[in-house]
């Protein structure tokens, strides 16, 4: 169900979710497979960048029911601590453009088409879909695309932020030369980042700036940054080494 691919010496996790079989994969069985190969990325020292491939996944919304209310597939994309990039090269629907929505960023393809139409069957978004719909794309948009259920194309998605990157073909070769150039970077520096950027919108402005700070300071004290630094006096090429 759930296949990881590594390239460059392990900065770049690829992960690729087989195509479900609606009626008889189950939401908690792609969470359990989800849960051990995030748990193993997370601890692999190399990695630094996640990518996500969604294509051509079917996935039925969670079914809220005794025992795993708590168990959201949401969450354990929120909580990989790497920067991620979530991948649709096909089309993404209910639960699945919740998950997609998961990522700190998304690309496409050209032709690819979204919705969030729980409301057409008469229930509700179950992993977030209320939630980071408007945090994304706005109150006004969000209530238009959760209240009429309308698919939408991927130009529109680009325009109102639902995805950064719109590609005509290779959707997954272009997410690893993206994921290729933020490893390039301090690891570091990027787990810093994505925790100020999330962590810090839903702060104040004053306790965000303050987390930005305790993250800098942190962050003159790793080997990486002492080697940014004899990098650019040296005018070198930095060898980051993730510590």
């Amino acid at each position: 169900m759930v296949n990881v691919q590594s390239f460059e010496e392990d900065k770049i996790q690829l992960i690729s979710i087989h195509p479900l079989d609606v009626e008889n994969d189950s939401y908690m069985n792609l969470f359990w497979a989800l849960e051990d190969a995030i748990q193993e990325i997370n601890s692999n020292v190399s990695s630094a960048v996640v990518l996500v491939d969604l294509s051509d996944v079917i996935l039925k919304p969670k079914s809220l029911g005794v025992g795993y209310e708590s168990y959201f597939i949401s969450d354990l994309i929120s909580g990989i601590k790497f920067p991620t990039i979530g991948i649709v090269d096909s089309e993404a629907h209910l639960a699945l453009l919740e998950l997609f929505l998961c990522f700190d960023i998304r690309i496409t393809n050209r032709k690819s088409r979204f919705s969030m139409s729980h409301i057409l069957e008469g229930f509700t978004p179950t992993d977030g879909g209320t939630q980071r719909l408007p945090r994304i794309v706005g109150v006004g948009r969000a209530m238009d695309l959760l209240l009429t259920g309308r698919c939408f194309s991927a130009e529109e998605a680009m325009e109102i932020g639902v995805v950064q990157y719109l590609f005509p073909k290779d959707v997954v070769g272009e997410a690893i030369a993206l994921g290729s150039q933020i490893a390039a970077h301090g690891p570091i520096a990027a787990q810093y980042l994505k925790e100020a950027i999330m962590n810090g919108a839903d702060m104040t402005l004053s306790q965000g700036l303050s987390l930005e700070t305790d993250l800098n300071v942190i962050l003159q004290s790793t080997f990486d940054r002492a080697e940014g630094i004899q990098s650019f006096l040296n005018k070198k090429s930095p060898k980051f080494l993730g510590r």
